[in-house]
This record gives C-alpha cells, sequence and structure tokens, in this order.
C-alpha cells in the first residue's frame, strides 16, 4: 500500500510482510507488493489477470506464508492501542 503518512491513520512498515505473513492463505495465493504510485496500475492488471486465469506468477511474487511472521500479526492494534493509550 503506497500512501502518504498521516497523524489521523495507523501506518505499518513493511505491509506487504503484514499481508504475506498475517492475511493471504491457501493455494496460489500470493501478493503483488508495489514501493511507489507508479508500479500500483501495473500490480493492479497483473494480480487481476492472473487470478483470472487462475495461475500464480511463474516466479512468486510472494510465497505463501509457511513460517513464523516476519511482523507481529496484531500490529495493528497494538499500534492503534499505544497511539490511544490503552
Amino acid at each position: 500500500m503506497v500512501k502518504e503518512p498521516s497523524y489521523s491513520t495507523v501506518d505499518i512498515d513493511n505491509l506487504d510482510w503484514y499481508y504475506e505473513d498475517c492475511v493471504i492463505g491457501g493455494p496460489g495465493s500470493f501478493v503483488v507488493p508495489i514501493k511507489n504510485r507508479e508500479q500500483f496500475k501495473e500490480a493492479i492488471r497483473t494480480k487481476l489477470l492472473l487470478e483470472v486465469a487462475g495461475r500464480t506468477p511463474e516466479h512468486r511474487v510472494v510465497p505463501v506464508a509457511e513460517k513464523e511472521p516476519r511482523i507481529s500479526c496484531t500490529i495493528g492494534e497494538e499500534l492503534w492501542q499505544d497511539r490511544w493509550g490503552r
């Protein structure tokens, strides 16, 4: 996810790791991470074409989580609690 930081939001560093390790799963699942806005259009196109065709990338863009997460899977809740002091 590419967006400008804002005080009103809770930003997760390495959001692609969070999705890889804590959100996606199952046979054929993958994410296409981007690091700048210019990559967004092509990443969405690639993801949709591969999913509609029922295919995964030749060289997996990101493998399904198979080991310990590189980032806490409760990071969103932790950041929210830290921010609001609860």
